[in-house]
């Protein structure tokens, strides 16, 4: 494209990138933040990155960036890449959006062999419709939201919880025995994305009662809390889980909480038993596969994202 010049992010473009973020986003990427998300990743081991930009006249115009962590899919195992961090300014010195050619460009060998065949990622509508028209985006799903005040009820002492800041030892293991396919969830790649991350905070908490273990990850936000991560396949239910968390988020200050729909009509129903109710907000999910190989929709079946997939959480 001429006049603008398409390159991996350097030192010097992170202030006008963490003004454009601002611009479009409405609150600025630290370079602490970009940091974590596009270098620490690698350094401790919880998967590759890509952050690239569109320059010109020393003016950062666009940014696309890309994740891949461990993970499984319908027939193999391998990186899954994520999209994230797609923005553009609002003016442009050509007719042609530099996002455009910028995205063509970082994604044109995503995914490799190897890699998952489809890329996954969360756009708002406007972006979507874009990636479709141009980067061949497709719908893989929408996922409801819930949320209520934390239950008053207390627990019956029949699960014990152990919270921290990092993530239990056996985190790797509570996650295969749920037999989802999706970003695997090893202990390096839980300990990057929440206890490494600047700027917010996380709690962790192992559940146990006798052998069975289950683990929940929730991101403060004042007084209320995200449900990051929930693997509970040990259990049959998750209300006393979920009532022996709420107590002591309760002793925290906190006075309300959001999860994401599970797929299990009977956990929608211990969630429903615990207050929590549907939200009109629908956080929306669209994949892109591989030109010329597998259909991204079949390969992506039974695709399991939490809220931690989500990059505002």
């Amino acid at each position: 494209m001429k006049g603008i010049d398409i390159r991996p992010t350097e030192g010097g473009d992170l202030p006008a990138l963490s003004t454009l973020y601002e611009e479009r986003f409405g609150r600025p990427l630290s370079i602490e933040e970009w940091t974590w998300k596009y270098h620490q990743v690698r350094s401790v081991g919880a998967g590759e990155s890509r952050s690239w930009v569109a320059v010109a006249s020393g003016e950062v115009l666009a940014h696309a960036g890309a994740l891949a962590h461990a993970g499984r899919w319908q027939g193999g195992e391998g990186p899954m890449w994520q999209l994230t961090d797609w923005l553009a300014a609002r003016r442009s010195p050509s007719l042609r959006p530099p996002l455009v050619e910028l995205g063509r460009q970082m994604l044109a060998d995503l995914p490799r062999e190897g890699d998952a065949p489809f890329l996954y990622g969360f756009p708002s509508e406007r972006h979507f419709r874009l990636g479709a028209r141009v980067f061949g985006y497709l719908a893989l799903l929408e996922v409801p939201t819930l949320a209520g005040a934390l239950p008053q009820v207390a627990p019956t002492g029949a699960v014990e919880i152990e919270r921290g800041d990092v993530a239990p030892w056996d985190s790797e293991a509570i996650w295969e025995r749920a037999s989802v396919l999706g970003v695997r969830r090893s202990a390096e790649f839980l300990n990057w994305r929440y206890h490494a991350r600047p700027e917010r905070y996380y709690r962790f908490y192992a559940v146990t009662a006798g052998e069975k273990r289950g683990l929940m990850v929730f991101a403060f936000a004042g007084r209320q809390v995200q449900a990051a991560e929930i693997w509970l396949s040990d259990f049959e239910s998750w209300r006393e889980p979920l009532l022996a968390v709420a107590a002591d988020l309760r002793a925290a200050g906190i006075e309300a909480w959001s999860f994401w729909e599970p797929r299990d009509a009977r956990v929608r129903e211990d969630l429903a038993a615990v207050g929590l109710e549907f939200t009109r907000a629908r956080v929306f999910v669209g994949c892109r596969g591989r030109l010329g190989g597998l259909d991204p929709i079949a390969a992506a079946a039974g695709f399991v994202v939490s809220m931690g997939d989500y990059d505002l959480v």
